[in-house]
């Protein structure tokens, strides 16, 4: 049996560089366990392993749990298919986890099948594992409670530990402790700092190899569109108005000083033929680590990827936020009023964001920035 201190979850790039800063500035002997949900991830796993910070990384392909919970189609098919892996939670760890290894610590990100296997099968077994939440983005402080349990946990954790404890989670780390604690001061769960990426050397080596951020992916451009996924954010009818905005910008600021980041999942084109950052797939992170985002002016409806310069860099490009103008599917502007009022709260510049509420006021905010690029 190999005694190791960490094993790290992750199914997306963002988790992946969180795992990275913590390893190196914990000096842990640790593994990587990589829940394949995004495309590259092979690739991207063999970069981190040239690095030597994790002692073994693992892809999570053909893993036989996960693919039943996958591939089953309809919430009542996936519901079946888990009350029969939570039966069975020995067979479904010893099917995730490397072969003779005892871990100290867990570090999950959110309630995913991996971790909720994992966090189970410890508590069953008694293993001596604590579990730790790490930094996950925006949604780490949109929720008050990570962990909340529905009512499919609640009946998973009676049919798996009985009248057992469930050994949740222990400590949070975020890269913003006090906006966490502005959003939910009603949270008292130990909330530990997690260092920017600028703060450490070799952190913010490390992840700018594997994400291979490289001067040729920088933005020049001090005015960015971070562009929303339109089918799934707003209505045909928002989705045309924008897209009018869009090319109103471009003819206010020109072609030399506007650039429009595409969602990475976006594959439409763009009417007005507004230029585009040409490596919209590079998570914004790592764009920001080849670039100036102070220098920058974000213009989005609501991409929260506008918050990361500030809680990964402590960058503070200026945002102007549109969503009061456009009626999105899912939220309210009441919450997103509330986050983004918070965010504020640790700008050393608060009025580096701007939430126009009207056309007029957009157009005044377009007026200052003009006059001031």
């Amino acid at each position: 049996m190999k005694n190791m201190d960490a094993m790290y979850i992750c199914t997306t790039p963002f988790q992946i560089m969180s795992a990275i800063s913590l390893v190196i500035n914990r000096k842990e002997s640790a593994d990587l366990y990589i829940d394949a949900q995004f495309d590259g991830a092979e690739e991207l796993a063999e970069r981190i392993r040239e690095q030597k910070i994790f002692d073994e990384v693992r892809v999570l392909l053909d893993v036989p749990c996960i693919k039943r919970v996958r591939e089953a189609a309809g919430k009542a098919k996936r519901y079946k298919e888990l009350m029969g892996i939570y039966r069975h939670i020995e067979d479904a760890a010893k099917e995730i986890l490397i072969p003779d290894r005892s871990y100290r610590l867990l570090y999950a990100t959110h309630n995913v099948f991996v971790a909720n296997v994992l966090m189970l099968y410890i508590s069953k077994k008694d293993v001596r594992t604590r579990v730790y939440y790490y930094d996950d983005g925006e949604g780490s402080y949109d929720e008050k409670d990570l962990y909340q349990e529905s009512i499919p946990d609640r009946m998973a954790k009676r049919m798996v530990l009985g009248r057992k404890p469930f050994r949740g989670v222990r400590r949070y780390y975020m890269y913003s402790p006090d906006l966490f604690r502005s959003m939910h001061p009603e949270n008292h769960v130990l909330v530990y700092q997690l260092p920017k990426f600028h703060q450490n050397k070799d952190v913010l080596r490390v992840i700018s190899e594997v994400f291979q951020a490289e001067e040729a992916k920088e933005i020049r451009e001090p005015v960015v569109i971070m562009d929303v996924l339109k089918e799934e954010a707003l209505s045909p009818e928002d989705g045309k108005r924008l897209e009018a905005l869009y090319g109103k910008l471009r003819k206010i600021f020109g072609d030399d000083k506007i650039v429009i980041k595409r969602h990475p999942r976006d594959k439409a084109e763009h009417a007005d033929g507004i230029r585009e950052y040409p490596f919209s797939g590079t998570p914004f992170e790592i764009t920001c680590l080849s670039s100036k985002p102070s220098q920058m002016t974000l213009i989005t409806v609501l991409s929260t990827a506008t918050t990361m310069p500030k809680l990964l860099l402590d960058e503070e490009p200026r945002i102007v936020l549109l969503y009061h103008l456009f009626k999105k599917k899912q939220g309210t502007d009441e919450e997103r009023d509330h986050f983004f009022e918070m965010t504020k709260q640790i700008y050393r510049n608060p009025d580096r964001i701007r939430i126009p509420k009207t056309e007029a006021e957009l157009e005044h905010v377009i007026r200052e920035i003009r006059e001031e690029l």
